[in-house]
């Protein structure tokens, strides 16, 4: 494996990472399913509003808009409507965690353990990814003001939202069936144990 030097928050890695490679869509419907006990098809029921089997780009869309909107909220505490860059990179664990600087080690990680496994439902990320978090916030403010509203980070959810749609749709026939749903959990499920295993190889490198 590729030597890696930064040692980081594995906890905090594993949740930059797993919603890096992932959309939020797809990994917040995921973790209601496991938290039910019932990996991902419990966060297909929940989505599937008219119990018709499958998903609609619409049913999808509309959890993650309150989802959103939540997660706006508690970040902006000073109550003004807008995230700073200071509100935007805190999470539940202190300051998000900076990628970008190792990006191509773990690229290559995840690469290596996919080639080494076989596994092919492990998703090798690319380095753009894993933008800085500066990069991140620059990337949502489209009206270059240093700040974010919630219009603006719904614009960027919905954009992943339809991203992640088009990822899990398939056959193309404009739904999610509960079987693409849950290969897409696969990978999902696939990728988070090369990540975390990837997190194994930074900390360890760190203590050599």
């Amino acid at each position: 494996m590729t030597n890696m030097t930064k040692k980081i928050n594995p906890v905090v890695l594993a949740s930059v990472l797993a919603t890096t490679i992932l959309s939020m869509s797809q990994a917040a419907a995921f973790d209601r399913g496991e938290r039910g006990g019932q990996k991902g098809i419990g966060g297909f029921t929940r989505m599937d509003v008219d119990q018709d089997g499958l998903l609609s780009l619409e049913e999808m869309t509309a959890p993650m808009m309150a989802r959103s909107t939540k997660k706006f909220n508690r970040k902006d505490t000073d109550e003004d409507g807008f995230l700073t860059l200071e509100e935007f990179q805190q999470t539940r664990n202190g300051t998000a965690a900076n990628l970008s600087d190792i990006a191509n080690e773990l690229v290559q990680c995840v690469s290596d353990i996919k080639a080494e496994s076989g596994d092919d439902n492990i998703l090798i990320p690319t380095v753009e990814q894993f933008l800085s978090i500066e990069d991140k916030f620059a990337s949502i403010d489209t009206d270059n003001d240093d700040s974010i509203s919630l219009d603006e980070l719904q614009a960027k959810v919905t954009d992943k939202i339809a991203m992640t749609f088009i990822s899990m749709d398939q056959d193309a026939d404009n739904f999610v069936s509960e079987d693409e749903f849950n290969a897409a959990h696969l990978v999902r499920s696939a990728t988070k144990q090369a990540i975390r295993q990837c997190i194994d190889e930074i900390n360890a490198d760190e203590i050599i």
